[in-house]
């Protein structure tokens, strides 16, 4: 329903999300609803097996709730041939290994990330028009709201910018597969890896020899596979150009949010620095070998669920956000009264043309009487 605003200058109109507005499938409520109940149960499962087992063991099922959701895409798509390879391989794995975390490594890389990319994909059309709503008006309400402030934060919106201008520009679908996308994606995923790597190496007892089981790699893998759920929903922002067109140099959403994790990558830096050089308690190449071991890990899972998300997922969801667009902004704000470009100008001869300054200031506000 359309609503009136208290502005800090005057009174605007503003729009609630219009119906037949959301993107949202059922199959993405389901995905997500089983993700959900899926972290649910292995949090009561680590919570009441904590004293039974060693602690890296129990953490080392902490990606399996994105098996779960893998699982039901492979059974939804009746792709059968997938599991098939995937036991096979994890067959032989133990065959030579003879250590069951091969096999949970080997699900984790074939059906794992694959429950990543549908989650993604599932939060990027929950959440994509609720925060490009956010973000249309946040420049021009009174009173700025939790999630105001945090869109406008993770976005790094300049607070005098004129928001209400926003526009899409989807990209042309074609055979060439998007490595440079994928390639800010990596970049993002680093960055947001060396907090979980800051936390290990100010933590004695994880990097204490004798306490490091054969279970931690496996525990380092489950939790790289959260990482690209942090980073990947800010990529249909790029896909779709997101951006606040002005006069002068349009402002894209993507780009303030890499400058955002560019900003909090300097003090992250800076931190691991200090740790590596005030650690007492365990040995440097160690540490150093956990965090060389941690960004081949990163790379390898964001390269794999960017490559399955943009091949399978990507095109479809672009598209869907695309069609609906005419729904949410019918027409665009009007910014100047005439043609950027002179020579498109029409010429009347001996007609004088009228100095837009004399023009008054058009405005929509509403008098209260």
């Amino acid at each position: 329903m359309m609503h009136l605003e208290e502005g800090d200058k005057r009174n605007f109109w503003v729009d609630g999300l219009p119906a037949g507005l959301s993107v949202v499938r059922q199959f993405d409520k389901i995905v997500l609803a089983l993700w959900i109940l899926s972290l649910m149960a292995y949090g009561v499962c680590l919570f009441f097996l904590s004293g039974r087992y060693d602690a890296y063991f129990l953490l080392s099922f902490v990606a399996v709730p994105f098996d779960v959701v893998g699982l039901l895409y492979i059974l939804s798509r009746k792709n059968i041939a997938a599991l098939i390879i995937t036991a096979i391989l994890a067959a032989a794995g133990y065959f030579v290994t003879h250590s069951l975390m091969y096999i949970l490594i080997v699900v984790y890389v074939f059906i794992g990330a694959l429950g990543v990319a549908c989650v993604v994909d599932a939060i990027q059309r929950i959440v994509f028009y609720h925060i490009v709503d956010h973000v249309r008006y946040v420049n021009v309400k009174d009173k700025l709201g939790i999630v105001d402030r945090l869109v406008a934060f993770l976005f790094n919106i300049p607070p005098d910018l004129d928001t209400r201008n926003i526009t899409i520009e989807p990209r042309k679908l074609g055979n060439k597969f998007p490595w440079k996308d994928m390639g800010g994606t990596i970049a993002f995923s680093l960055i947001i890896g060396m907090f979980f790597w800051i936390y290990l190496s100010m933590n004695p007892t994880f990097m204490q020899s004798n306490t490091v089981s054969s279970n931690v790699p496996t525990f380092i893998f489950g939790v790289m596979l959260y990482i690209p759920v942090i980073v990947m929903p800010f990529t249909v922002f790029k896909s779709l150009d997101v951006k606040i067109c002005t006069n002068y140099r349009d402002f894209h959403l993507f780009n303030g949010a890499l400058a955002t994790i560019q900003r909090m990558a300097v003090p992250v830096f800076a931190a691991l620095i200090y740790v590596l050089m005030a650690m007492n308690t365990s040995d440097p190449m160690q540490v150093i070998m956990y965090i060389a071991f941690s960004v081949v890990i990163i790379l390898f899972v964001v390269i794999l669920t960017s490559i399955l998300y943009y091949y399978a997922m990507e095109a479809t969801t672009a598209s869907d956000i695309s069609k609906k667009w005419k729904i949410f902004i019918p027409v665009p704000l009007m910014m100047t009264l005439h043609k950027d470009g002179e020579e498109d100008k029409p010429f009347y001869p001996a007609i004088p043309e009228r100095d837009e300054s004399d023009m008054r200031e058009i405005s929509l506000t509403i008098r209260k009487k």
